[in-house]
Parts: C-alpha cells; sequence; structure tokens
C-alpha cells in the first residue's frame, strides 16, 4: 500500500497483478467448490471394463458414418438435379432475342454480300494466281543459269589453281635442277 498516487485504482492493478490476469473468471465458485462438494474422482476398479474389441467397435461406427456420408451425399445429388431440371437458367429475355435475330438477319445479308464479291473476286485471283505462276517459272529458270554461272566460274578457278600448281612444280623442279648442277659443279 505504499502506492496512493492512483489511489484504488492502483490497488485493483496490483491485485490483478498478483492473480496473473485483469481479467474476471467466469466460474465464481471455483474458489469455494460448492458446486462439487460431495464429488469424489473415480477410481481405476470404478471405471468398467471394455465388453467387445476396439476393431469390432470402430468398424461399426464406420460403417455407420459412411452410410450416413453416401445417404447425404445422395441427396444432395437428387437435390442438385430437381435444382437443376425446375429452375431456367439461361432464358433469354424477350427484347435479347429480338436483338439477336436483327443482328442474324444482318449477319446473314453481310455473308450473301461477300459471296457475291469472292465470286467477282475469283476472276481476279485467277488471273493473279496464273500471273504468280509465271513469275515463279521465271524465277526457277533465273536460278537455274545462276547456279550454272557460278560452276562454270568454280570449274575456271580450280582450272587456274591447278595450272598455278603445275607452273609451281616446274619451277621448284627447275631450281633443284639448277641447286644439283651446282652442287656437281662445287664438288668437281
Amino acid at each position: 500500500m505504499s502506492l496512493t498516487v492512483g489511489g484504488t485504482h492502483m490497488l485493483l492493478c496490483r491485485a490483478a497483478i498478483r492473480r496473473g490476469s485483469t481479467k474476471k473468471t467466469l466460474h465464481t465458485s471455483a474458489s469455494r467448490r460448492k458446486a462439487i462438494e460431495n464429488w469424489k474422482r473415480p477410481s481405476i476398479e470404478e471405471l468398467g471394463v471394455p465388453k467387445e474389441s476396439h476393431a469390432h467397435v470402430f468398424t461399426k461406427n464406420q460403417r455407420r458414418y459412411n452410410l450416413q456420408l453416401l445417404t447425404g451425399v445422395g441427396i444432395f445429388g437428387f437435390t442438385a438435379v430437381v435444382a437443376a431440371n425446375a429452375t431456367f437458367v439461361t432464358k433469354t429475355p424477350e427484347l435479347v432475342a429480338v436483338k439477336e435475330e436483327a443482328e442474324t438477319v444482318e449477319t446473314e445479308k453481310v455473308e450473301i454480300e461477300a459471296v457475291e464479291a469472292a465470286a467477282v473476286d475469283e476472276e481476279t485471283a485467277v488471273a493473279e494466281a496464273a500471273q504468280i505462276a509465271a513469275e515463279k517459272a521465271l524465277a526457277a529458270e533465273t536460278i537455274k543459269i545462276v547456279a550454272e554461272e557460278a560452276e562454270a566460274v568454280e570449274a575456271a578457278r580450280m582450272g587456274a589453281e591447278e595450272v598455278a600448281a603445275a607452273e609451281a612444280a616446274r619451277i621448284a623442279a627447275e631450281e633443284a635442277a639448277a641447286a644439283e648442277a651446282a652442287r656437281m659443279a662445287a664438288e668437281e
């Protein structure tokens, strides 16, 4: 009681700290134990002994639970089918149906015009296809001529290399003969 600054508020806080919590407990009779005054904890001898094996009881319970599960799934499925058949989920309003019909008629008109334009364009397309075919044939012929010219240039290059190699071999042979002659002259 040395803290007198806060008055009764500080005393309540100190009391709450001593108890360990500021929350009020729900059980008011816990400290007096009037509700369970003559109660005594049962001993192991007073508890009953199981009459059936655990596996048998467990199997029986699981059979009952599985039956409940299947019943619930069946009822849910039946309810879903009935609800799907009883409700009109995709009914189109009349105004939208009229707009869709008008759009369909307009689309058919556009398709007819496209077919007529395609007939006119078909003649132009045939002429263009013939022109493209002629251009492709000309391009193939040009490629063939260019390939032949490339082969001729390659053959000429190979021939020039062979001539140069033969000339180099002749010069090397002449130099070797001259060196041999000089060596022989030096030995004499």
